[in-house]
């Protein structure tokens, strides 16, 4: 698990199940966000944040890619790609 250094984080999401994408068992851990960017992951409950988000119970994940879809035509109506986002598909395949 990465440390943190003295600069607050914009947020922490605390206590969650962090499954890191490296087929490693989830663990109990908190990340520290700054800005778009992931600074730390660990124990973080003396760390300062501007905002700290229970997510105990819940699990944290990477953004999942999506390989093989049909959405090409939906892509160019609907730029924003709600029902993508909202099952945590970060990355589309197309045409």
């Amino acid at each position: 698990m990465s440390q943190p250094d003295a600069t607050p984080f914009d947020y922490i999401l605390a206590g969650g199940t962090v499954i890191d994408g490296t087929n490693a068992p989830g663990q109990r851990a908190d990340v520290g966000v700054r800005g778009d960017r992931i600074a730390a992951v660990g124990d973080l409950s003396g760390s300062a944040a501007q905002r700290r988000i229970d997510v105990t119970g819940k699990v944290v994940a990477p953004g999942f890619i999506d390989s093989h879809t049909h959405d090409d035509n939906y892509l160019l109506k609907r730029r924003d790609m709600t029902p993508k986002i909202s099952q945590g598909v970060t990355t589309v395949v197309t045409g």
